[in-house]
């Protein structure tokens, strides 16, 4: 290679075995600087940003030349694919170097990265005619190619608090600038929305979009999306991918309250169990139970759950607190009802006077429909015993009326013999 001189082939030999980040920093006669590796977009132009260095004693040179940009594929016994002193006919990838050699920068434009030739590219550079400028820049970028674009990359967020402001960004790569990808966000989070083309620390160009809002507790698990539409060459079509994030939104604890079980008034003696439940992220730490005296609140224990052997000093107003590391919140005052001891005593006697009365009751039903029974049972006998008298007067009277008639009958009938007799002999 020409105009390479012993030092300068060493630093050649190192620059193989580094970084990219460490580019022309062993060397800083003869060094190259672009990225290590680019992906290009199947159908989308590839911007490679390319700066180069020289010595010092090589810059009038460079001035007062015919500067040529050459990108070899592989290696510089490989083809040419680019070459800034032939047309886009005669070049294999169609493309322009971008940067003004003059000024050591050689950053090029392929307009379509064609599939099938993902390599690593060297980039020479050489002055036409007797100038001794011409050098070959070890290592070279690698360049793929890819029919999906690439996915856009949300800022990870991590955990956001309730009324934070809240800075949410959405990048995608711009291989091509020409046509840079839109950025659109879909959610409910409202806010405000900025986006712009950057360049990025690898000399890259990003198109990033910023979401700005206020961190509220419905954003909690709620799923923002981030997608990117890319317009590739010839004709116009997209592409598009897209990108998720959930987020978690931490609150101090909400709708605090407090229960009881049983409710209702509680008998003297008898277990009580208080509970307090709380929604909260992160989840509830430590739970407080205090009791309102006349207004002032007195702390009673610790723990989600309270259980009393009730008595009446423990009636009154309780209301519990919960407590993590975004803050606390209390419940409204619950109250608890204390039943009296004595009126819980007297509950078998109670039942005991309704069974007498019951009793009571039934015998009475019983004895009414005995009697009832029994006047019915009276009347159907004197109504029998009623019934054979009439009879046996019927028959007595029946008897009587026919005997005399009988005795009648034959009394008449011997007076008749005597009178016919005296009428035949009457003159």
């Amino acid at each position: 290679m020409e105009g390479i001189s012993t030092t300068s082939q060493m630093c050649l030999g190192f620059i193989g075995f580094i970084t990219f980040l460490l580019k022309g920093a062993l060397c800083q006669q003869w060094s190259l600087w672009t990225p290590q590796s680019i992906v290009a977009v199947g159908g989308s132009c590839l911007l490679v940003p390319c700066r180069f260095e020289i010595p010092a004693a090589y810059d009038a040179d460079l001035k007062n030349c015919t500067h040529t940009g050459l990108w070899y594929k592989n290696n510089v016994f490989g083809n040419i694919i680019l070459s800034s002193a032939k047309t886009d006919a005669q070049n294999i990838i169609k493309g322009v170097i971008v940067g003004n050699l003059l000024n050591k920068n050689c950053t090029t434009i392929f307009n379509s990265f064609p599939a099938g030739y993902d390599d690593t590219y060297i980039f020479r550079m050489e002055c036409a005619g007797a100038n001794r400028l011409k050098y070959i820049f070890y290592p070279g970028v690698h360049i793929s190619h890819t029919d999906t674009p690439p996915k856009p990359q949300l800022t990870p967020m991590g955990n956001i608090t309730e009324g934070e402001r809240v800075r949410l960004s959405c990048s995608a790569p711009a291989p091509c600038p020409t046509f840079p990808p839109s950025l659109t966000w879909t959610s409910e989070l409202g806010g405000s929305v900025e986006s712009q083309l950057q360049d990025g620390i690898d000399g890259l160009m990003t198109m990033t979009s910023t979401l700005t809002f206020t961190a509220s507790l419905p954003h909690h698990r709620l799923m923002v999306k981030c997608s990117a539409r890319y317009t590739l060459q010839p004709g116009g079509t997209t592409k598009t991918t897209q990108a998720n994030l959930t987020f978690n939104v931490l609150y101090a604890p909400k709708n605090t309250v407090a229960l009881s079980s049983p409710s209702g008034p509680v008998p003297d003696g008898r277990a009580v169990t208080l509970t307090c439940q709380s929604d909260a992220n992160p989840p509830v730490e430590r739970y407080s139970w205090y009791k309102d005296i006349s207004g002032q609140v007195t702390w009673k224990a610790n723990g989600q759950t309270l259980v009393l052997l009730i008595s009446k000093a423990d009636s009154g107003l309780y209301l519990c607190e919960a407590h993590n590391k975004k803050g606390s919140q209390r419940s409204k005052v619950m109250p608890l009802e204390f039943e009296s001891g004595q009126c819980y005593m007297m509950v078998p006697y109670i039942i005991c006077g309704v069974m007498v009365l019951l009793y009571v009751l039934t015998v009475t039903v019983d004895v009414y429909k005995y009697k009832c029974l029994s006047r019915r049972l009276k009347q159907q006998l004197e109504r029998s015993e009623k019934g054979d008298n009439t009879y046996t007067n019927l028959t007595i009277a029946s008897t009587s009326s026919d005997y005399d008639q009988l005795q009648m009958t034959r009394a008449g009938r011997g007076e008749a013999h005597p009178g016919r007799r005296r009428e035949r002999t009457a003159p």
